[in-house]
């Protein structure tokens, strides 16, 4: 909805289709101004809907983006 933003489709080995990364509108207005980095590494997570499932977890970096 309007309260989120599609930050991209992501390309997860060994899923036949892009996993799309949402964030709130509120969280992006913080973050606009970083790379982020998102992996899928094994492991549990904090609940996402592609971690419970499937044993895996998103992993995040993020690198401030210079002007």
């Amino acid at each position: 909805g309007n309260a989120d933003v599609l930050l991209a489709d992501l390309a997860v080995e060994g899923m036949p289709e892009s996993v799309p990364f949402w964030m709130s509108r509120s969280q992006y207005a913080v973050w606009a101004h970083t790379r982020l980095i998102v992996d899928v590494v094994e492991g549990r997570g904090s609940g996402f809907s592609l971690e419970a499932p499937e044993g895996v977890r998103f992993l995040i970096r993020s690198r401030l983006v210079s002007g």
